[in-house]
């Protein structure tokens, strides 16, 4: 385990906030909140550690087994998802070079390539990798494997909470972005409003696996710390069902009756909120 000061404003100064479980083994993390109010796994398994945590086969982004119903349908939502970011994305960038970070399986990655784009995908877990190499995808366990490739479009969906090192993150980022180059970043917003309902086990706590927990104006402060600046949020209703199905104590008919009910408040929230309120949200960023 390694202990950490915040990654937005660099204090050790914090107080402890909430302990959660591993939703899949059942150990025990501790999130603490900063003296800038910024929330956050500590400590933490190092980087040789948190592997273990990823390897589990109910692990969403890594499945290959037999899907459920509630898969399936979130499969569909997903392929929806996948026009909408295409159709938004390509406004700014309309063709060229992809690299998706922390891509897992390569659903976002094999999307764009039928669209016509050179696609990469690094994701350190090998049985994400393997998956995403059946989609003839190029993929890489670590950033530092790409030598010499300019990127024009680099996404982070869901995975900037996962990177242990921030700051290197940012400055391989910088170097692989090529001119006029856009970043794209989604992450869970913790004033989700469903969060309330769920407490502790409000699935996007996902310790030990998220390391950090962001709202809007947090990520816009890491933002502007390491050089980009947003050019454009958006909702991401889509992660709404998911989201609250994943944090349900089962799936028996009252349970997802209570699901329905809080999907219904939570997505009212968003729409009048819009990020502030939203379960998860996504920037398009430029660099400053």
């Amino acid at each position: 385990m390694e202990s950490k000061n915040c990654i937005i404003c660099g204090s050790d100064n914090k107080e402890p906030y909430l302990q959660v479980t591993d939703r899949f083994g059942g150990e025990a993390f501790q999130i603490v909140k900063c003296e800038c109010d910024f929330t956050y796994l500590y400590p933490r398994p190092n980087q040789n550690e948190i592997y273990a945590y990823y390897e589990n086969d109910k692990y969403e982004p890594h499945r290959s087994q037999e899907k459920s119903y509630f898969d399936n349908l979130y499969g569909w939502v997903q392929g929806r998802a996948l026009k909408w970011k295409y159709k938004l994305i390509t406004t700014f960038i309309p063709m060229g070079n992809l690299l998706d970070i922390g891509g897992g399986s390569g659903s976002f990655c094999a999307y764009f390539q039928s669209k016509g784009w050179t696609v990469s995908l690094q994701d350190s877990s090998v049985k994400a990798r393997n998956i995403a190499s059946k989609s003839n995808i190029s993929t890489q366990e670590y950033l530092s494997d790409i030598n010499n490739e300019k990127f024009n479009l680099i996404t982070m969906w869901h995975s900037l909470e996962h990177i242990h090192d921030i700051k290197l993150l940012f400055s391989t980022i910088h170097t692989l972005t090529a001119k006029d180059g856009i970043l794209v970043i989604a992450v869970p917003n913790i004033n989700a409003p469903e969060r309330k309902f769920f407490k502790d086990n409000w699935a996007p706590w996902d310790a030990p696996r998220h390391l950090y927990h962001f709202n809007y104006s947090q990520l816009d402060r890491l933002l502007i710390k390491h050089g980009w600046k947003i050019e454009q949020t958006k909702t991401m209703f889509q992660d709404t069902p998911y989201n609250i199905l994943l944090s349900l104590k089962s799936n028996s008919p009252l349970q997802l009756i209570l699901g329905g009910f809080i999907l219904l408040y939570s997505l009212i929230k968003a729409a009048i909120g819009g990020v502030n309120s939203s379960s998860s949200f996504m920037v398009i960023c430029k660099r400053i």
